[in-house]
């Protein structure tokens, strides 16, 4: 972030474009953006207008600097801070040893890998290191490590004529993407050929690109590859797109492939609705709460719920509405809510017909207290009883206990469960939570004498209801 720019989640092609939704032109550039974001206002700072491409070129160098990127010592370009931003995307989440000690020595492709990224940096010297280190264990690598160097000192590794020489037919060039890149680097000096060397993560032929390419070729090769990875719904987009609109058209690609709604979901939850309106984002979320809940994740669907939401905050509010009340307590005998108030209240007649349904009788009037018994108004007081009948809360099946009095001996053993109710949903017999987890942990029937109810059947044995 910096004033008055939010660039949280944007990617190399969004931030190279100067794309938060409003179209900037830059000079000598034919195109920004092709599309307009959702709600671009929630990038800006409040009461702000968005920069001019000299405003963004300031913000990015705020943000470089802040972060302790270096400076960019690529291809000649206007836009300096645009591009080590944009090299610094590609390497984030990227492990510095992917593999094991052991897999080190015995896997070439481990040690191709860090030469070549090396070589991408513009580091040819590590590159070669790494070859030489390996070739201990790999004699192949040696010449390749040799025909590198040799290159190098050669006015450095510049374009050469591709009929020079052409490693890309030989056997080990194509089993190791890395080895067939470095060798094109040694044959052709074409870092075009490496950019489009479509075996190489989306990334690293990214860092190349912005690495080499020039202001005029970078704009239309992005283009191409958000065009291509919506075509195909290839979530390695995410390095061009950020989570932005043009996230939601490859994902929407994606789902349609591979069903897959929770990837799509997770990926989107931080920044929908935060920075995108988008009615697939919320159809993705719907698809996956339904998932949830259809497999009986219910904890597991809540803490996304709650997550979800933490994470949608913008401006210290959260932009992802609470749900509805899906679940209301009512009393057995007068249907009225247990959130009523105590019935000295004046207002209790009124506020017992608020839960009712439409064209639902009216209740009785609630009996007065004439007994003038206090148990009785401490259990309302305490929530036990109903504030409008006076009649307890049923009795737990197991222990025959008043739920919702203290069950210090259960809430102990079960962390605090022990005074949740838990009822069943077809004979509704209640129980205690923790009492509940005891008997169905080795039973399925009710615990309720001479009631057959199947409380606990699973349709699915399979599936894993924890």
């Amino acid at each position: 972030m910096s004033h008055p720019l939010d660039v949280s989640y944007m990617g190399v092609y969004t931030i190279w474009m100067n794309d938060i939704g409003m179209c900037v032109q830059r000079p000598q550039v034919k195109v920004v953006s092709q599309r307009s974001g959702s709600k671009p206002h929630t990038r800006l700072a409040e009461g702000s207008v968005q920069p001019d491409v000299l405003g963004w070129e300031h913000c990015m160098n705020a943000i470089c600097k802040k972060l302790n990127i270096p400076k960019f010592d690529g291809v000649e370009t206007r836009w300096p801070n645009h591009r080590a931003l944009c090299l610094d995307i590609c390497t984030w989440g990227r492990q510095p040893h992917p593999f094991s000690d052991t897999q080190k020595s015995t896997d070439a492709a481990w040690h191709t890998m860090t030469a070549a990224r090396a070589l991408f940096r513009g580091d040819t010297k590590e590159a070669v290191d790494v070859l030489k280190k390996a070739s201990v264990d790999h004699p192949h690598l040696l010449f390749v490590s040799l025909a590198l160097q040799m290159a190098n000192n050669n006015n450095g590794i510049e374009a050469k004529s591709k009929e020079t020489l052409d490693f890309d037919a030989a056997v080990p060039s194509q089993s190791d993407p890395y080895l067939r890149a470095i060798s094109s680097v040694i044959a052709t000096g074409d870092w075009n050929s490496i950019a489009n060397q479509k075996s190489l993560p989306l990334r690293d032929r990214v860092y190349v690109a912005v690495r080499h390419f020039r202001d005029a070729e970078l704009n239309p090769w992005l283009r191409d590859q958000v065009s291509e990875a919506i075509k195909a719904g290839d979530i390695e987009g995410i390095v061009l797109t950020g989570i932005t609109d043009a996230l939601v058209d490859i994902l929407a690609r994606y789902v349609t492939k591979f069903h897959d709604y929770q990837t799509a979901t997770l990926l989107l939850s931080t920044c929908a609705p935060r920075f995108l309106d988008d009615i697939r984002a919320t159809a993705f979320r719907n698809a996956y709460r339904a998932y949830l809940q259809r497999h009986h994740a219910f904890f597991h669907r809540t803490k996304f719920e709650v997550e979800s939401t933490k994470r949608s905050k913008h401006l210290g509010r959260p932009t992802i509405l609470p749900a509805g009340r899906q679940i209301s307590l009512r009393c057995v005998y007068c249907d009225a809510e247990m959130s009523l108030q105590a019935s000295s209240s004046p207002n209790l007649s009124r506020s017992a017909t608020a839960g009712l349904h439409v064209g639902q009788a009216q209740p009785p009037p609630p009996p007065k207290n004439t007994s003038g018994n206090p148990f009785t108004d401490k259990m309302v007081a305490a929530g036990v009883s109903c504030p409008n009948c006076k009649r307890h809360l049923p009795r737990c099946a197991v222990c025959l206990e008043i739920v919702g009095l203290p069950n210090r001996q259960g809430a102990a053993q079960a962390g605090g469960a022990g005074n949740f109710p838990t009822f069943c949903l077809q004979c509704e017999h209640v129980l205690h939570l923790d009492h509940a987890r005891q008997w169905f942990g080795r039973h399925q029937e009710c615990p309720v004498p001479e009631c057959r109810c199947k409380c606990n059947f699973r349709a699915n044995p399979e599936l894993n209801y924890h």
